[in-house]
């Protein structure tokens, strides 16, 4: 069963929040993927005009996936919504096992809509906002479980506007970021590697018949994780593609391309696609060894 914020009323309501957790085993909440596309016409340098607009969930096939598995109950949050309405305190993110960050850049952890209202800014006394990066790291720390996916938002990102590196969710995952822009782009196809066939995330899974991959963030893995899998780009050089960690009481993994569009156009039609993400749900929530 998926979650989805309303992004369309006036106020944001989770589904979540009216109906509860109860008799859930695995909860996800899964932030980032979906896409807004607009018709616009260009007649003239002076002349152009938007003929409507359309919502477009590029985490569909990923959430149809997950979903299929009885276990596993996801809660989707745009990017949008996560800006207004991500978990605030470590109370709130305990409610999930799970979560997924996909393309989403730290500015829309980091940042709240009212610091940027007048309002808030006339109120007495010093304006302060809980840290989210800071408390997903808690998070995890607790005994919760991370996943971040690559794309152009991903890591550090394309122009570096992801903004990870040097932030507290990268301290709990399994790579350091790199400081500036970090895409390696594939259109080829990028290659990979499995370097642990036995773990259990990638155990029986054939990756020859993996489809291409057409690009990747580059990454640094830290000397306590595991590689699971490398990705190599026309420079040859080999990078992480799968790698996870225990942190503190938790885990956290990463994977290093996209699980949407556009890098995973392929990569989503692959038959084991869904059940590499049921695992891999499964393990960051200790269901697997």
């Amino acid at each position: 069963m998926i979650r989805n914020y309303k992004f369309y009323r006036k106020k944001y309501i989770c589904e979540a929040e009216l109906i509860g957790y109860g008799g859930i085993k695995i909860r996800v909440l899964l932030a980032g993927g979906i896409l807004n596309i607009s018709p616009l016409f260009i007649t003239s340098p002076f002349c152009w005009e938007m003929k409507g607009f359309e919502f477009h969930n590029t985490a569909k096939t990923f959430l149809d996936c997950l979903t299929k598995d009885t276990e596993i109950e996801v809660t989707h949050m745009s990017t949008w919504d996560v800006y207004k309405g991500f978990p605030r305190t470590i109370e709130e993110l305990s409610k999930f096992d799970v979560i997924i960050i996909a393309d989403a850049e730290a500015q829309t952890f980091y940042l709240y809509p009212e610091f940027f209202k007048a309002a808030t800014w006339a109120k007495e006394g010093s304006l302060t906002f809980p840290n989210r990066p800071e408390l997903i790291r808690q998070y995890v720390e607790n005994g919760g479980g991370l996943l971040m996916a690559g794309g152009w938002l991903s890591f550090q990102g394309r122009f570096g506007w992801g903004q990870w590196h040097d932030t507290p969710v990268e301290e709990a995952l399994p790579v350091n970021c790199l400081p500036h822009d970090d895409l390696m782009e594939t259109p080829e196809g990028g290659k990979i590697e499995v370097v642990d066939p036995d773990h259990p995330l990638m155990k029986g899974i054939p990756w020859e018949t993996c489809p291409p991959l057409l690009g990747f963030n580059k990454t640094e893995l830290k000397p306590d994780a595991k590689l699971l899998a490398t990705i190599s780009g026309a420079n040859k050089k080999k990078y992480p593609l799968i790698a996870v960690r225990d942190y503190g009481k938790g885990r956290s993994m990463i994977f290093a391309s996209s699980i949407l569009p556009h890098w995973g156009a392929n990569f989503l039609k692959w038959k084991y696609y869904g059940e590499l993400w049921i695992r891999s749900v499964k393990w960051l929530a200790k269901k697997l060894i």
